[in-house]
């Protein structure tokens, strides 16, 4: 059924350019899937979606009203309509093919050090996504926090939430996922979590045959266990 919706990235094939340490194909996948994901929605009249990337696991409903005005910060979790999805896949298309907007592309990306790998830019489509919300008017990044939860950005950044062994401490109170804000000391419901690269392994206990359903316990990352504190 994919390659019925594959003409759509057709432009956005031709004017890529690979800098990434990842092969060619998945990379220049990473983009197309967007130009996809466009045409599926155009042809089936959908005006909204929720994409998340197969490494992210929602615990949530994603089709309550609150997550009506959130939008697409995160590439691997994302709310996205169908203007503003059009707006990005124009807005990729135009800077790879436009050299001097490229060269801008590459400027960003290196002063982002997380998506630099010996000293060489990694343009990927989440580098682009990051550009466009800079610029797109209106759009107010949130970081992940959002109506008093989390949308996950990485399990592996802890930022303002606890952490355990580098990794953000994960809390089950009575079947409800949370984080605990440093700052704050709040419980924060988590309404997804992201287990990007070597943490995938995690994922099968955050599902339901491992999940306590009451009590209050911590996951344990190093035995894999729901460890109860109290």
């Amino acid at each position: 059924m994919i390659d019925d919706y594959m003409p759509a990235a057709s432009e956005m094939t031709r004017v890529y350019k690979h800098i990434h340490f990842m092969p060619y194909e998945y990379n220049l996948f990473c983009f197309q899937r967007w130009f996809i994901l466009l045409a599926f929605m155009e042809r089936h009249q959908i005006p909204k979606c929720c994409y998340i990337d197969t490494d992210v696991m929602l615990f949530t409903d994603v089709n309550h009203p609150r997550f009506e005005n959130f939008t697409m910060e995160f590439v691997w979790t994302n709310f996205v309509d169908r203007q503003k999805l059009e707006l990005y896949c124009e807005f990729m298309k135009s800077h790879f093919a436009n050299p001097i907007a490229f060269a801008q592309v590459v400027q960003y990306t290196m002063r982002r050090k997380e998506h630099v790998r010996f000293n060489q830019p990694l343009i990927t489509d989440m580098v682009l996504a990051l550009l466009f919300l800079e610029r797109l008017k209106g759009y107010q990044i949130t970081n992940g926090l959002f109506h008093d939860g989390i949308i996950d950005g990485n399990i592996q950044q802890a930022t303002s939430m606890e952490n355990l062994y580098g990794y953000k401490k994960i809390y089950s109170i009575n079947g409800v996922l949370c984080c605990k804000d440093k700052a704050t000391l709040r419980y924060l419901p988590v309404f997804s979590l992201h287990f990007q690269g070597y943490t995938k392994h995690h994922m099968k206990f955050f599902t339901t045959p491992y999940l306590p359903q009451a009590g209050s316990y911590i996951f344990d990352y190093i035995s894999n266990r729901w460890i109860q504190f109290l």
